[in-house]
């Protein structure tokens, strides 16, 4: 008996897309698998293998946007050609484009610091991004994690932050990126006819939303969001089966 292919309906609507297509994925989650120390998290390198490739073609034009800044976002995947929305997509950045780290004013670093202070005298993995802090409770237990995440919203509110919550983590950040603005910005900037966007967390759904009114919305199922939501138009299961549907078009 033939095994019926878990991806057959995304790769018959993505063949009707209008080229070029814009390639919008989230990294963590939906290219790299989600691991307990978010500083090992890798793209595998037959996925980003098939990544360069993909932005070498001229009916495709590749995007990574994530939550990472752009120091962590080089650690996790090189591919030349892609555009790079990073920190959820409050900086875009151009393929080959040489980008300077931001600059904070005294207040500003004033206001990270302090909710670095506090996060780092707690459990937790505490991540420094760009313009952000992030607080990691993924090796925590599940009570203590709740707590832990609720205690770090109300700092970050206090210390002038605004908190993003996200699949075992809270990030305080200086201003509110998001990812559907970045993605619409990409749909104008490459000059794509149709979008395509992939991505796992509740960050990602004005991206999804955006994309699926566009092209296609995928959302990556994981043990801990298990249901697709009502902003997208597809839901597979983990970045290993991202990674065969994009081989399967570069096919």
């Amino acid at each position: 008996m033939t095994r019926r292919d878990p991806l057959a309906g995304l790769k018959r609507r993505f063949a009707t897309l209008p080229r070029p297509v814009l390639l919008g994925l989230d990294v963590d989650g939906t290219l790299a698998r989600i691991v307990r120390d978010p500083s090992k998290a890798r793209v595998p390198d037959g996925t980003q293998t098939v990544l360069r490739k993909l932005a070498k073609r001229d009916d495709y034009r590749v995007a990574l946007i994530t939550g990472r800044d752009l120091p962590a976002l080089k650690r996790m995947a090189r591919v030349p050609g892609a555009w790079r929305a990073v920190e959820h997509g409050g900086r875009i950045v151009r393929p080959g484009e040489r980008a300077r780290a931001p600059k904070l004013t005294a207040e500003e670093k004033a206001k990270l610091d302090a909710f670095t202070q506090w996060a780092s005298q707690g459990s937790g993995h505490v991540e420094h991004k760009a313009r952000s802090v992030a607080l990691h409770v993924r090796r925590l237990g599940a009570d203590t994690a709740r707590e832990r995440l609720a205690a770090a919203k109300k700092v970050a509110k206090e210390s002038g932050l605004i908190a993003r919550e996200g699949r075992a983590v809270l990030e305080a950040e200086l201003e509110s990126g998001d990812k559907g603005v970045a993605l619409t910005k990409l749909h104008e900037l490459t000059g794509a006819e149709s979008v395509f966007f992939a991505g796992d967390d509740l960050t990602d759904l004005p991206a999804i939303r955006y994309a699926k009114s566009h092209g296609i919305g995928v959302f990556i199922k994981s043990a801990e969001r298990p249901q697709r939501p009502k902003q997208a138009s597809f839901a597979i299961d983990g970045p290993d089966a991202l990674a065969a549907f994009l081989r399967s078009i570069l096919e």
